[in-house]
């Protein structure tokens, strides 16, 4: 059971790795690559938003406490992160666009709850 849940830690942490470096392609380049429905222009914000993800999937990687507390706490600011790129008018707030931001910090939180139910797993 213990190896099921490693693995089970492995793939969130690796998913948090991959999103987070797709946000970054997205905060250097914009929208190219078609994720959003409207345009959207580079932002240093995004990028580090995104660094904010795939920081919280490393850390997570760990398979540590100390880790996990960290991969956690990246990911929170993540989500605090989504919201401030929708506060400031960087990220669509209006549409199909803040569907999809609101589902990816959804996403977000239940990788979080997810770690946070497996702490007994962690060494």
């Amino acid at each position: 059971m213990q190896r099921k849940r490693h693995l089970a830690l492995i793939l969130v942490g690796f998913f948090a790795v991959i999103a987070g470096l797709g946000e970054i392609i997205v905060g250097f380049r914009g929208n190219t690559l078609g994720i959003l429905a409207h345009p959207l222009a580079p932002s240093m914000a995004t990028a580090i938003v995104g660094a904010f993800y795939s920081l919280g999937g490393l850390f997570i990687l760990t398979l540590r406490k100390w880790g996990a507390a960290i991969g956690v706490f990246f990911i929170g600011a993540e989500v605090l992160g989504r919201i401030y790129l929708v506060a400031t008018g960087l990220a669509p707030s209006l549409g199909p666009d803040a569907v999809k931001i609101a589902i990816g910090g959804a996403i977000a939180l239940a990788l979080i709850a997810y770690v946070l139910s497996q702490w007994r797993a962690l060494r």
